[in-house]
């Protein structure tokens, strides 16, 4: 096969390294995952991904270069504009929309350069007194075409600089994508609900994605994550940060397993760090459990959903991410004060979110790039002169 046959994705998370090949037609030919610690220069992402690469080109034959890249920020920006074209004779739409396009970016070049366009979503589409939710690509219209947007951005600076170490590692992103939109979006179509809410826990970030009618109407990150619980649980019981982030991972056992007749050896050590520090199980729960609390209210207080908002109300919350993990087989009361019909873990993948970000590569609209004429060598001359 020829490189153009592959395609590579990396989920470039704060405490995990995910690597994911597949063929032209979407087949797994290698994944593996790698946990991490982040520093300024993420040394320790790259010296896992070139480890990983390295095993991944000697499994499958094959050289590796061009990346797709899956990350998430607390920083992460959203835009919503409307833009319209009036038309003085008919026209094929997707044409149109590409002049829509160059027009949107230039929009956010001008407006907001400090940030990098990272998803365009059409959210409805409106054309000759009709609307739609997707843009009839070979749709012919007559009088106008106006597009409801929503953008989604990285800080420039961010993508500028890990642009810049994949390059010194000799790998070339070609896309960036918003991870927790990616796979809160596959999982969403799979799941075939009309409303759903995703909370994804990260390190020290979480994400609400709220969709409404199949669409994403909310997307909010915060600068919490699970760190803050392991940093909330070494602070209640004065024990340190390592102890303390084991202890919360006990809590990934079932109740059943959280007994010291069933665990395992090294959990057994835990456990009697536990009764050392004269820790309350019960009490450790609360810590964990108003923490996640904390996150869920301010995520969606930060997105002006209310309880008396009634279109959350009836839906289901799924919790995702690494720092979710500790819901996977322990169900906590909530004050659920937004009335979801049920809360419950989502469990996921590696290489499942390495092929969200792919089914999206694939299925995204190609946003037209501006062409100029070539330049002769007299042109660029003369044009060297005159500025």
């Amino acid at each position: 096969m020829n490189r153009e046959d592959f395609f590579n994705l990396i989920d470039f998370g704060s405490s995990r390294v995910r690597f994911s090949v597949f063929d032209y037609e979407s087949n797994k030919k290698f994944s593996e995952s790698r946990n991490v610690s982040i520093n300024t220069n993420y040394t320790d992402h790259f010296n896992a991904i070139n480890e990983v690469v390295k095993k991944a080109e000697k499994s499958i034959s094959y050289h590796v270069n061009d990346v797709i890249l899956l990350l998430d920020s607390s920083d992460l920006f959203t835009i919503d504009v409307s833009l319209r074209k009036n038309l003085n004779k008919k026209s094929q739409i997707f044409k149109v929309y590409d002049t829509l396009i160059l027009e949107l970016n230039q929009l956010i070049n001008t407006y907001y350069s400090n940030y990098y366009i990272a998803h365009t979503i059409i959210n409805k589409c409106f054309f000759d007194d009709k609307s739609n939710d997707e843009l009839p690509k070979n749709q012919i219209i007559y009088k106008y075409l106006k597009v409801d947007f929503k953008i989604l951005c990285f800080p420039k600076k961010l993508i500028k600089h890990i642009k810049s170490k994949f390059i010194e590692n000799n790998l070339n992103v070609i896309n960036f994508f918003c991870t927790s939109y990616v796979k809160s979006s596959s999982y969403f179509k799979k799941l075939g609900l009309n409303n759903s809410c995703f909370l994804d826990i990260g390190l020290k970030r979480t994400s609400l994605l709220y969709y409404e009618c199949k669409k994403l109407k909310y997307i909010k990150s915060i600068h919490l994550g699970s760190f803050n619980i392991t940093k909330d649980i070494s602070k209640v019981f004065n024990i340190n940060l390592e102890d303390a982030e084991e202890i919360k991972k006990i809590f990934n056992k079932s109740e059943k397993e959280f007994t010291f007749s069933t665990m395992n050896s090294e959990n057994k050590i835990l456990f009697k760090k536990i009764i050392h520090n004269k820790i309350s199980i019960d009490q450790l729960k609360k810590v964990i459990l108003y923490r996640v609390q904390e996150i869920i209210n301010l995520t969606l207080k930060k997105n002006h959903i209310t309880n008396h908002d009634n279109s959350i109300r009836d839906t289901e919350l799924f919790m995702i991410g690494r720092g979710s993990a500790v819901f996977k087989s322990n169900f906590f009361h909530q004050n659920d004060e937004f009335f979801f019909k049920s809360i419950s873990f989502f469990p996921e993948i590696d290489s499942q979110i390495c092929n969200s970000g792919l089914i999206h590569y694939l299925n995204s609209y190609e946003t037209p790039k501006i062409t100029r004429k070539k330049q002769g060598i007299f042109e660029k001359f003369f044009n060297s002169f005159g500025k």
